[in-house]
């Protein structure tokens, strides 16, 4: 891989030919010093150049929050705590290898699949751009919200989407509410049911599937290479 230093903006590409521009997942908080150099290991035994805790850095940070994200949706019960606990208890460290591990490779055949890095933005049109910053604020405000950002996501994972589903479900919802403005001139629908948590899960689902069946790149990564 080249050297590479990610910036702190992503895009995101769903199947309406969309892009999304929208901040980077938060990765300034503390991060477990345990299952992190698991990770790393696993991650460096598949891409053996890997500047892991340099350039490329922010792979490991990446792989990290969608491994949190996906044991909160397939494990309930377990957390990074278990994992940590059964990485230092010598009897259940090979059932936990062999679970990052398998993980990792499914995680970096999504990536590869889905994420393009690249050193130009897509430019949009204000218009278009007025309409995606008024669907983001309209989502951020919206009862629920969250909770049905948590079944796109649960979706997401369980239909093998383990790279950024997060950020993927996001942009989502936001695109729907911005098709939604669009399809009356802009402006919020006076039908507010139009615009109820339900209602856009009932859109968004079918594209979920969609999306799953198309293997094509969805998220664009902003870079800029080492001089």
């Amino acid at each position: 891989m080249e050297n590479l230093k990610y910036l702190q903006k992503s895009m995101v590409h769903t199947p309406r030919r969309r892009f999304k521009e929208i901040p980077s997942a938060k990765l300034e908080s503390s991060r477990n010093l345990v299952i992190m150099p698991w990770l790393a290991k696993e991650l460096k035994k598949e891409i053996p150049d890997l500047d892991i805790y340099g350039s490329e850095r922010r792979l490991l940070d990446f792989a990290y929050q969608d491994l949190e994200t996906c044991l909160n949706v397939e494990c309930n019960d377990i957390d990074f705590e278990d994992i940590e606990e059964a990485l230092d208890e010598d009897g259940r460290q090979d059932e936990i290898k062999a679970f990052l591990k398998i993980w990792t490779k499914q995680w970096l055949e999504k990536w590869r699949e889905r994420v393009t890095l690249c050193q130009r933005m897509p430019q949009f049109s204000l218009e278009h751009l007025k309409t995606k910053a008024k669907a983001k604020k309209i989502f951020k405000r919206m009862e629920n919200g969250q909770e049905l950002k948590k079944l796109i996501v649960q979706k997401l994972v369980n239909e093998g989407e383990v790279c950024m589903a997060e950020l993927i479900a996001e942009n989502l919802i936001i695109e729907e509410i911005a098709y939604l403005l669009k399809m009356n001139g802009g402006k919020t629908p006076t039908d507010k049911t139009i615009l109820e948590p339900w209602h856009i899960l009932q859109q968004v689902l079918p594209r979920v599937k969609m999306l799953t069946e198309r293997k094509i790149p969805l998220i664009h990564l902003k870079l800029m290479l080492d001089v």
